[in-house]
């Protein structure tokens, strides 16, 4: 039935994508005054099949996903956003441990609530719930984490073709199970010469995760290293062990550098090479690496793109919580990323991913495909 329920969404959802195209294009007179008040969302349609060789794991389902809301204008400062999130999913809420999700599969949620003020050009202060405002790799940080704090970012031109960007706020991470997390973060980039086709860009960044105990009483060690006696939630309910010990072994203060090199052509290129290091592991296995590679743009009609990533983490170098949920393994593992992607429209797209991955003391390799149908609303 949830099955039925997800692909009626999906069907709904794209009927509505292909309306708001059609209009887009019909000249209706004269225009109405544009409102302060907007209205944009996103929805995703998502194949999942996992498969660990030789043998073991076969796992596989559907996910529907929609995010939908308003932001008003207040004027030329002051911004007001809010949405709302719905998860549907042919596996239930039992499973999010073993999936490693980091949003429940079926779920009505508040998505975000903030506000936004800008005092200068270029200056941004936020407060509310929201997604992350620093820029960081999927080996940090899942996009559809949305922490709730205090943020500010400012812009500044050093000259014609070199910009500074600085960031740095105090968030609580509401993350799923209770989670009483703190995240102070921080982040300083340069991007040069912004006038040329070629242009690199340096980004420095700083986070300090605390108060993370309640996601192991909920079974989300995510390969971190820790003490104690865990519960285990796969697949039913957890089974009743003292948890009055357990604790990571590492503190987590993460510096992390990345050097992307953006070349707009025609056919654009982009190049991500992120390093990090764990400031607080107490026993080395503190270090992690990705590059990454996306040639292509799918983000309108007719545009292709292929992308390649590969990435290590050692058991304490990230925060495996709060990494991307779309890689099977969250630390102590290495792996490999390859996807195709393809824009329909300008607003729908699809996206194939194939993912090959080995945890640490393993023999295993495990293969998860991600067959994505995207769409702004």
């Amino acid at each position: 039935m949830f099955k039925i329920a997800s692909v009626a969404a999906g069907c709904v959802a794209l009927l509505l994508c292909g309306v708001a195209a059609r209009a887009d294009d019909l000249d209706l007179g004269t225009e109405a005054a544009p409102s302060a008040v907007s209205w944009a969302g996103d929805f995703l349609l998502r194949q999942d099949v996992e498969h660990s060789f030789p043998g073991g794991d076969n796992e596989s389902r559907l996910l529907a996903r929609v995010w939908y809301g308003p932001s008003w204008q207040i004027d030329d400062q002051w911004l007001m956003g809010a949405a709302l999130r719905v998860d549907e999913s042919t596996k239930g809420n039992q499973y999010l441990v073993s999936y490693n999700d980091v949003l429940r599969p079926r779920d009505l949620a508040l998505d975000t609530l903030y506000l936004q003020y800008n005092p200068a050009e270029g200056q941004r202060l936020e407060a509310g719930k929201d997604q992350f405002p620093l820029q960081l790799s999927r080996m940090l940080w899942d996009p559809n984490l949305r922490p709730a704090g205090l943020s500010f970012a400012s812009k500044d031109q050093l000259s014609d073709d070199v910009s500074l960007r600085f960031t740095a706020g105090a968030f609580l991470g509401q993350h799923l199970a209770g989670d009483q997390s703190r995240i102070v973060a921080t982040q300083l980039g340069l991007r040069f010469r912004e006038q040329d086709t070629v242009q690199p860009e340096l980004i420095l960044s700083y986070l300090r995760f605390t108060k993370l105990n309640n996601l192991l009483i909920a079974g989300e060690d995510r390969g971190n290293p820790f003490v104690g006696n865990e519960p285990s939630y796969y697949p039913a309910p957890p089974i009743p062990v003292d948890t009055t010990n357990l604790a990571f072994i590492d503190q987590y203060e993460l510096a992390d550098l990345q050097f992307i090199l953006h070349v707009g052509t025609p056919v654009p290129f982009r190049l991500l090479m992120d390093v990090d290091k764990n400031l607080g592991a107490v026993a080395g296995n503190d270090r992690a690496g990705r590059v990454e590679m996306a040639l292509g743009d799918r983000g309108f009609a007719g545009g292709n793109e292929v992308g390649l990533a590969d990435e290590r983490m050692q058991r304490s170098a990230v925060q495996g919580a709060f990494n991307s949920d779309e890689w099977w393994f969250h630390a102590g593992s290495k792996g490999a990323m390859l996807w195709y992607g393809y824009g329909f429209t300008d607003r729908v797209s699809m996206r194939f991913s194939w993912f090959h991955e080995q945890p640490d003391g393993s023999w295993h390799w495990w293969d998860r495909y991600l067959l994505d149908l995207q769409c702004q609303l």
